[in-house]
Order: C-alpha cells, then structure tokens, then sequence
C-alpha cells in the first residue's frame, strides 16, 4: 500500500551530475516537481545542475510540474498495475530515456531559450546509460523467471518483465523472495544513485 510516509514530500537541489562526454548545462531558475526520486534523477540529468526539484507524492507516477504547470510526461511508457506498481515503472531501465525525451520535450516548451541545453544534457546522458541497460540486458539472460510465469506479488512487474517472465495474476509461482528486500527507489536524485539503484535489481534477479 502506497503509504504518505514511504512517499513523504522533500525538496532536492541538485548538484553537478557525472556523466560521460559534454559535462551538462547548468539549469539555475529551473523548478521541476517530480513524483518519486527516481523520476527526480532522471529529470535532474536532463535539465542539468541546479535544477531546483521537490518530490511531490501527490502527482501521478509519469506527471511533473514545471513552473507551476502539470505536464504528463509518459509519452508512449506504459503505465501498469495498481500505483506502487506504476510508481516503480523506471525499474525498467530501458523507460528512462524515454522518459528524458519527454522531459526534454516539456523543459524546452517552459524555457525555449534553453531548448539547446536540455537537448546535449539529454543525449549526452542517454548515449552513456544506453551502453549499461545492454550490460544489464546481458546479464537477465540468466535470470531463473525468464520465460516463466509469475505472480507478482512484490510490486515488482517492470522488472520482472524486463528481466523476460510473464507477469500472471494466476501464476502459482510468485517473484523471487529477494525483491521483498529491495529498496522502493534510488536514495538520491542523480543518475548515479539511479543507476546503483537499478543494479541492486539485477542483482535480486541474478545474483
């Protein structure tokens, strides 16, 4: 159960980031509310150091504001299962560019003049996550619920699909006990808790 306290409100200013090539445009008087840190690092990679961005838990789980205006940003993400579920959907981490290319969308409408800047932050950050989401696609070959069908019972169907298994409410076989230990989302607002956070994931699948 999705619960105020797991999703209590906090505001994050953001730092630099460290990411492959071009270091990211700074982004000083951008205000981003995000509903989760996950989303959080994702817009802060995209609109670059500075970024002021507050968790919201009242928004939907693919919905930011930008300077006060609600903008959905799931593109063509595909948002499944009940709201911890859906909450939990860059557990895929092939959704997070996608979600970028939404934000950078929506970040150059609410400042043109910086159009530019969120446009290299975002292939910049993109190109370089791309070469780990295919380690981690390597690595899920070997996972045991590939090609299985399993209940998930631990709010975890993002991963598990991702991972290659069935997610089935009548599977007899529930998800692996270790995703019941595993944390709701990054613990910081930057790609590189992002990317700790996604590893553990794997990690639960194959350790």
């Amino acid at each position: 159960m999705l619960t105020r306290r797991r999703w209590l409100a906090t505001s994050l200013n953001v730092g630099a980031l460290i990411v492959v090539g071009r270091p990211a445009r700074a982004a000083e008087g951008v205000e981003v509310a995000a509903p989760s840190v996950a989303v959080a690092a994702i817009v802060a990679a995209t609109a670059g150091p500075g970024a002021v961005i507050p968790i919201d838990p009242a928004l939907g789980p693919a919905q930011v504001r930008i300077s006060g205006a609600l903008v959905d940003v799931r593109g063509n993400i595909l948002l499944k299962g009940d709201e911890l579920a859906q909450r939990r959907f860059l557990d895929d981490p092939r959704n997070a560019a996608k979600l970028g290319a939404s934000l950078r969308r929506a970040l150059a409408d609410a400042y043109p003049a910086r159009a530019a800047d969120f446009e290299g932050n975002h292939r910049t950050w993109s190109r370089a996550f791309a070469h780990d989401v295919l380690q981690w696609n390597g690595r899920l070959e070997r996972a045991a619920v590939r090609g299985q069908r399993v209940r998930d019972q631990h709010q975890r169907a993002y991963l598990l699909e991702w991972a290659g298994a069935t997610v089935d409410p009548s599977a007899s076989v529930g998800g692996p006990g270790t995703l019941a230990t595993l944390a709701d989302g990054p613990r910081h607002a930057h790609l590189a808790s992002y990317r700790e956070y996604v590893e553990a994931l794997v990690r639960a699948l194959v350790p």
